[in-house]
């Protein structure tokens, strides 16, 4: 049995991630800025005896006993406050200087969860357009790769997962990624807004696929190199197919409205997946529309919970 450590475990591959480990009998520790109330896919995991949570800011010096870390954390994906380029940064730093420390003097190793974004994302772009300095969301691409060079520098059996879309039930109904932001305006029949033509190319990860990828790297033997995977699904498809298909899927009477496409949207994103498809036998195996369907009945559930405490007294006895 092992003592494993999740930082970010409330968020969405977080909370799937401690579910697996624990079912698969290990030891987990949650470190997280929000509470397990957060996520509803660990309101039953509190009572089990193998979790603990622990409610901290990883930018802060921790100290716990473990047998390996899986950083998750990186609050681009939910945080609303005024400083999100500030706080990225520091938890993405900070964060992984922290947990490369306790990792030192644990003799536990890490998986850090970068992004595939921090590579190859623009080589697509207009020769005039090649520069990233004012890109938006430039600082989460800039703090994934300094702590990637960061857990180069420390040493040590140090794991980096760079980490392509992904979505799937438990995540947030205030989740700003495309997949859910889409399935919530197509349930409500709201018109479904995209950038540009829609052609833009992209694939999307069911998590339990990439939680699988994980906890693959996690056994996996120590190697020679610094290990690097990309995870993440290898089906194309082009954002308008995708709004459509969610719209066909929820039987939504919404629109698809075009906006001004974005000059820093690349035209394709996806993973090279061969590396992980012959170290670690890992490729997705979940279809986009099976995904899909679950993440569909999830966040239809999750809207009627949310309408249905709304309602007045009265309005319930009618």
């Amino acid at each position: 049995m092992k003592q494993i450590v999740v930082l970010g475990g409330v968020g969405l591959i977080g909370s799937h991630l401690c579910r697996t480990l624990i079912e698969n009998g290990e030891r987990v520790t949650c470190i997280d800025t929000r509470g397990v109330g957060a996520s509803p896919l660990l309101h039953d995991v509190i009572y089990e005896e193998r979790f603990r949570y622990i409610h901290h800011d990883i930018t802060q010096p921790f100290d716990v006993d473990c047998d390996c870390i899986i950083n998750l954390a990186s609050p681009a994906a939910y945080y609303a406050g005024n400083d999100l380029a500030a706080t990225t940064l520091r938890t993405e730093i900070l964060g992984s200087m922290n947990s490369l420390e306790v990792a030192r003097h644990s003799g536990a190793k890490i998986i850090y969860a970068s992004s595939g974004d921090i590579y190859g994302l623009y080589r697509d772009l207009l020769p005039d357009e090649h520069s990233t300095s004012s890109l938006p969301q430039n600082f989460e691409i800039e703090g994934k790769r300094a702590a990637e060079a960061l857990h180069k520098a420390y040493g040590g059996d140090n794991r980096i997962a760079r980490l392509f879309n992904t979505y799937g039930s438990g995540c947030s109904l205030s989740d700003r990624r495309v997949i859910p932001a889409m399935i919530i305006d197509a349930l409500y029949n709201r018109d479904i807004t995209i950038y540009g033509s829609g052609e833009q190319q992209r694939t999307f990860c069911w998590v339990g696929d990439i939680v699988d990828g994980l906890v693959k790297m996690m056994n996996a033997p120590q190697g020679k190199e610094m290990m690097i995977y990309n995870l993440g699904s290898n089906h194309e498809i082009s954002i308008r197919q995708l709004a459509e298909k969610i719209i066909s899927l929820t039987g939504s009477s919404s629109h698809i409205n075009h906006i001004a496409a974005r000059h820093s949207d690349p035209r394709r994103k996806m993973p090279n997946l061969s590396r992980a498809r012959k170290e670690l036998r890992w490729e997705p195996t979940t279809s986009l529309n099976e995904g899909l369907k679950r993440t569909v009945e999830y966040i239809e559930r999750e809207l009627t919970t949310v309408e249905f405490s709304r309602r007045t007294w009265v309005e319930m006895n009618y």
